[in-house]
């Protein structure tokens, strides 16, 4: 997909939008980023070096969420059980090079790069990839609709698990 021309107002919009996004995962306020998807939404974390052409439900992807299941994603991260996660990770997430890959009344597609630095337990890893967004237009800001995610690890072997919302 080519790069669609956008006017500046939507771009400082979006560039707000996703860095409250980045905000709300780094303070591990999933409640409030959870409350950014729209009611159909999906989260998909694709497979390691996924075909960019293929869709999401013809692939194993590391995460398929749609609106439910992400809920109880977000649940069960809040909660105590998430044992993986003993001390709690602090992470910090970089976000960039926002391109607009379609641009509607009804929903704009944009694709970041990012850098998810981990740390935890005197550890640190990094997760590195792309995120693509369909955001629909929502009062003064936007929702989320699909949230995917290409990390471009040949593997994870390094991380071992990925134990934060990417």
């Amino acid at each position: 997909m080519s790069a669609v021309p956008i006017v500046p107002d939507i771009v400082s919009r979006i560039t707000s939008f996703l860095a409250l996004e980045a905000d709300l995962l780094d303070e591990w306020r999933l409640d409030d980023w959870f409350e950014l998807f729209e009611p159909e939404a999906r989260y998909i974390v694709a497979p390691l070096q996924r075909a960019a052409e293929s869709a999401p439900e013809q692939a194993l992807c590391l995460i398929l969420d749609d609106y439910e299941r992400l809920r109880a994603r977000v649940r069960h991260f809040a909660g105590a059980s998430t044992w993986m996660e003993q001390p709690r990770s602090r992470t910090r997430r970089l976000v960039s090079n926002l391109r607009f890959l379609a641009s509607a009344t009804e929903e704009i597609v944009v694709r970041v790069n990012f850098v998810v630095y981990q740390f935890r337990n005197h550890e640190s890893w990094e997760f590195v990839g792309s995120a693509k967004y369909r955001l629909v237009p929502h009062e003064s800001e936007f929702r989320i609709r699909e949230r995917s995610v290409q990390l471009d690890h040949e593997s994870i072997s390094k991380q071992r698990r990925i134990s934060i919302i990417i």
